[in-house]
């Protein structure tokens, strides 16, 4: 568990990479050391009653999101220090405080989503002692002493086998599942879904499964970022997984150090339960070199662990096979695929700028997953339909592939709404008709005969068009 030492101004701080600077300091430094030091047996409490009767007690501690809890209650844990800081007027620094609290919510967030898909419990822990500290594929705290366990294939710290050893998390007696659902983890390596970028000789189309990993290139303007997933295959990048992202992109940040033109920082964020990770801040033009270092470390199992499927990624409910990458059909699973292009056409950042940023995400998710349908596009006008909790129409102005207005049959007020925005995304997926001439020119340049033949085979598909024409042409 984590050493803590204390300068003198008073304030307590973790010692090593997850402490703020000072603790840093402390590990990296050997001429400098906390004035007092104290290493934590353990800073997770976890005690839920034994009977309903015991929570009259009602002891009271500060959970991880700082709102105090019942003894009794099982969905939370607490963070509580070392009785030596405890009793040493304890005034531990704010930063690393967050970074305990930051640990304890994902600690809470993988042991929830694990005990849900597995009927594991009683875990033989190989107990190992590092020569340096190795992140916790859960946590992501940094520990000299590690628990592996082969069933759950992860290596953790002390602090996260022992709660998974608690009822923290327990699913309710409706919710425990019949059978183990723990995603097997392949043993070769899983070829991934590339969205949004052209890269040679690779067409995704053609893999079967869709059960497999994702990388989606996104597109900003004058920069670019990389979403990597792993939901589709029930697992999470590893410590040594995401130490290898890492280093791609300090790489690339080295790159691009001496281009005065790169204004951006080059970042790395991991979700909260690390099934995603994103580097940003990528040249446009260099994001299929970025998508091939990444390649290899996103495609290889040895780098994922198990935790199962989100619920709105749920594979088992669509009754096809779970393996991965199993036998679910790729542009079934993603329909735009087929006619996938990096939507050079699509002025993103005038469309970012008219939306709510809540809207803009929510409306890429729904283009991203393949909602959009029955796309037409003709001058500047685009129709489709949008599968949302319903089916709703969207037709939308643009112009020079920017977004001028829009209106959609969903009751939201807001305008852009998210299916506007996918609409608008997914216009880049197809060739406009009519662009290179108008449509008054088209007509004129037609002789009689062929718009009569025209009209009338129009006439015979489109009986609302053939009573028009009876309106129209009648009266004359």
């Amino acid at each position: 568990m984590p050493t803590f030492g204390r300068t003198q101004s008073g304030k307590w701080h973790i010692v090593g990479p997850d402490g703020c600077r000072y603790g840093r300091a402390f590990a990296d430094e050997t001429e400098k050391s906390p004035d007092e030091s104290i290493t934590a047996t353990d800073i997770v409490a976890y005690e839920p009653s034994e009977s309903p009767d015991s929570a009259q007690s009602r002891s009271i501690s500060l959970s991880s999101t700082g709102r105090p809890i019942l003894q009794g209650q099982t969905t939370e844990q607490r963070l509580v220090f070392p009785t030596d800081i405890r009793e040493k007027s304890p005034d531990v620094c704010e930063s690393c405080r967050l970074q305990l609290e930051q640990q304890q919510k994902r600690r809470s967030q993988v042991i929830t989503q694990l005990k849900r898909v597995t009927l594991i419990r009683d875990i033989d822990w190989e107990v190992g002692e590092e020569e340096t500290r190795r992140p916790c594929d859960w946590c992501r705290s940094n520990e000299l002493t590690t628990w592996h366990s082969s069933e759950l294939n992860c290596t953790v710290c002390p602090a996260c086998g022992r709660l998974f050893e608690t009822p923290l998390g327990e699913p309710t007696a409706e919710n425990v599942p019949e059978e183990d659902h723990l995603p097997r983890t392949p043993t070769e390596p899983v070829e991934p879904i590339v969205f949004g970028a052209t890269l040679p000789d690779y067409d995704p189309t053609e893999l079967v499964g869709s059960n497999r990993p994702l990388i989606k290139h996104r597109e900003k303007n004058k920069y670019a970022e990389l979403v990597l997933e792993l939901e589709r295959t029930g697992h999470a990048f590893s410590a040594d997984g995401i130490a290898a992202l890492e280093e791609i992109r300090l790489n690339y940040a080295d790159q691009v150090s001496d281009d005065t033109a790169h204004q951006t920082d080059v970042t790395l964020d991991i979700g909260l339960t690390p099934r995603t990770v994103t580097i940003k801040g990528i040249y446009a033009e260099d994001s299929s070199s970025v998508i091939g270092t990444c390649w290899d470390i996103v495609s290889d199992p040895t780098r994922w662990y198990p935790i199962g499927w989100p619920e709105q990624g749920w594979i088992h409910r669509r009754s096809v096979d779970p393996s991965i990458p199993g036998d679910e059909s790729v542009v079934d699973a993603f329909p735009r695929l087929q006619t996938q292009t990096s939507s050079q056409s699509v002025n993103l950042e005038t469309l970012r700028q008219v939306t709510e940023p809540g809207r803009y995400e929510r409306g890429s998710r729904y283009y991203e997953r393949g909602s959009v349908t029955e796309l037409e596009y003709v001058d500047d006008t685009l129709q489709a339909t949008v599968q949302g909790s319903h089916p709703y129409d969207v037709q939308v102005t643009l112009s020079q592939g920017s977004y001028v207005s829009g209106q959609c049959s969903c009751p939201d007020d807001a305008v852009p709404c998210k299916h506007i925005v996918a609409a608008v995304l997914a216009s880049g997926d197809v060739e406009a008709v009519g662009g290179d001439q108008s449509l008054d020119a088209l007509l004129a340049a037609a002789s009689a005969e062929e718009l009569r033949s025209i009209l009338a085979e129009i006439a015979d598909e489109d009986i609302r068009l053939r009573k028009r024409l009876y309106e129209e042409l009648s009266e004359k």
